[in-house]
């Protein structure tokens, strides 16, 4: 049974839109950009130039001396930054790199475009509720349960308001890359994703003093989640080890790698320990630690991770005569949130704020309010 200790206060928040840079780190040079949904208003420099309906398409190209506008009939002319603005009650569009060809987004109300080291930077201007679906449909999949959704709503909508200021040296709020949270565009798979965000809106998590948190999730914490001073070097009260039975019968609970004693031994040899060394490492599973040799703390297991191309810091060694064996456990860093785990509770009757609860400890469901 789980016992839930969470109170629903209010917190203020000073922003109601947010800013999204879309295909983060990639040097787009090229874009189509079409409107799906409602009139569109294109400016240049401030200054209107063109009244876009819905499916009228504009090419935007990165010159030597500024965007490049044209439409299939005419050309615009040569501006240093773009805005297309919704002026419709529902206003959608999209947007595709032509160079390098990736596949489109489709999102809502405003798209900018300006010059950024010689190729184009996209930032999209919309509400933080109309944010919180594409990103619960990115990370969460298209075919969970309803109060899964919930909870990822309420994780994404408390990340974005943790992190707003991330990227606000290079103008905009968040990314749509993992680097923050995975932003593909409007949701448009599955109408409880919505459903979801509409009935926790504005709920978020903090802690006891109305901070919001760091709403970390994972795809399998193996077991058991993991501690914040293990994956991160610092202390959170309310990211601690939980015991969690619901993921175990998941396909990413259990993993293995086999290394040769010759790629062992060279492995660790790079890492400061002495020839032939590997054996003194096979170990008994103990749960998670963070510490390869624990004696001596010379290797940290979320360094080996990253090394080795093993889905989480969470494994033991076993060595054999020409081999050793990496017996693991879950996928990703284990810190809050189990995907797989949330999912099995949704799927058993448990509510989103059971689920919140369960996985992070001590904290308050709370509202946000705009000011």
């Amino acid at each position: 049974m789980i016992v839930i200790l969470a109170f629903l206060t209010t917190i203020s928040f000073k922003a109601e839109d947010i800013l999204i840079g879309l295909f983060y780190g990639i040097n787009i040079q090229s874009v189509v950009f079409s409107a799906v949904e409602g009139e569109y208003i294109l400016s240049g420099n401030g200054r209107q130039i063109a009244a876009i309906r819905k499916g009228t398409m504009f090419h935007i190209e990165w010159t030597s001396s500024g965007l490049a506008v044209r439409d299939t009939l005419q050309s615009y002319g040569i501006y240093n930054n773009l805005e297309f603005k919704g002026i419709s009650g529902v206003n959608v569009f999209q947007v595709k790199p032509v160079f390098p060809s990736l596949p489109p987004k489709e999102s809502d109300d405003v798209l900018s475009i300006s010059l950024f080291n010689d190729a184009l930077r996209l930032i999209n201007q919309l509400s933080l509720e109309k944010y919180v679906p594409g990103t619960v449909e990115a990370e969460g999949g298209t075919s969970s349960p309803l109060e899964y959704y919930k909870a990822q709503a309420v994780i994404a909508r408390t990340f974005a308001i943790k992190n707003f200021h991330r990227h606000s040296h290079e103008g905009f709020n968040l990314c749509d890359g993992v680097h923050c949270q995975t932003f593909n565009g409007k949701s448009r798979m599955n109408a409880q994703i919505y459903a979801a965000t509409q009935s926790t809106k504005d709920e978020i998590l903090v802690d006891r003093n109305g901070e919001p948190v760091i709403t970390a999730y994972h795809a399998n914490c193996g077991g058991i989640t993991s501690r914040a001073s293990v994956e991160w070097n610092r202390e959170l009260p309310y990211l601690v080890p939980v015991k969690d039975p619901f993921c175990n019968n998941s396909s990413h609970r259990n993993w293995s790698k086999n290394l040769s004693i010759m790629e062992w031994n060279a492995y660790l040899e790079n890492k400061g320990y002495f020839a032939g060394s590997g054996n003194l490492y096979s170990q008994t599973e103990s749960g998670r630690q963070k510490y390869l040799d624990r004696e001596n703390k010379k290797l940290l297991l979320t360094e080996m991770r990253g090394n080795l191309k093993l889905m989480s810091s969470f494994f033991y060694v076993e060595s054999g005569s020409d081999s050793v064996t990496i017996h693991g456990h879950g996928y990703g860093h284990g810190l809050g949130l189990c995907q797989d785990g949330a999912m099995e509770m949704a799927g058993m009757g448990y509510t989103y704020v059971d689920i919140l609860m369960f996985y992070f400890r001590n904290l308050l469901l709370a509202k946000y309010s705009i000011k």
